[in-house]
């Protein structure tokens, strides 16, 4: 499907789903998404993710890097897991599937979408970021919660230091999509 022939949709990006704490919160009726897109490269959670799934969200079982690539995820689907070995302790590790962000943001966003985003991928935000402003990609993304500051980017955007992990990732979501309406 060529996205640039389709009509503009809401579209909420869940960029790092872990087990559903986002999803839970934004599939509600109350924010109006019409598409609710999840990326999760640990495949143990998604049974979770299913199980929280309506008709408008998509699982992908793979993370969005700054290119494609199969890299070692460490401690999947535990919170903090990361392709960073030393973040936390390493209890197990499998290796997981990349996607290039900005390849995956070409072939399924349209510049009319309104793109909610949230970011937290334990580490490999900039990554992520930075391919996608190389390549023009950021800027189909209207509005960002992001484990990382970018206050040099030009995106509207609130760090979920400040909003999800002072009130927990449900409660924190709700209170940003609020925050932006």
């Amino acid at each position: 499907v060529d996205v640039r022939r389709v009509s503009a949709m809401k579209v909420f990006l869940d960029i790092g789903a872990h087990t559903g704490e986002t999803l839970s919160v934004v599939r509600s009726p109350e924010w109006g998404f019409d598409r609710i897109v999840c990326f999760e490269p640990a495949l143990v959670s998604r049974p979770k993710l299913e199980a929280l799934a309506d008709e408008r969200v998509e699982i992908n079982s793979f993370g969005l890097w700054k290119e494609d690539a199969t890299l070692t995820l460490h401690n999947p689907g535990y919170v903090g897991g990361s392709i960073a070995d030393d973040k936390d302790p390493v209890v197990e590790s499998v290796d997981c599937d990349f996607r290039d962000a900005a390849a995956w943001f070409e072939e399924n966003l349209s510049d009319a979408d309104d793109v909610y985003a949230k970011i937290n991928v334990e580490g490999a935000e900039a990554d992520i970021i930075d391919r996608l402003a190389t390549t023009g990609q950021l800027a189909k993304i209207d509005h960002l919660m992001i484990h990382q500051q970018l206050d040099e980017s030009g995106v509207d955007y609130i760090a979920a230091e400040d909003i999800i992990f002072r009130s927990g990732a449900i409660r924190g979501t709700r209170n940003w999509l609020r925050w932006l309406h």
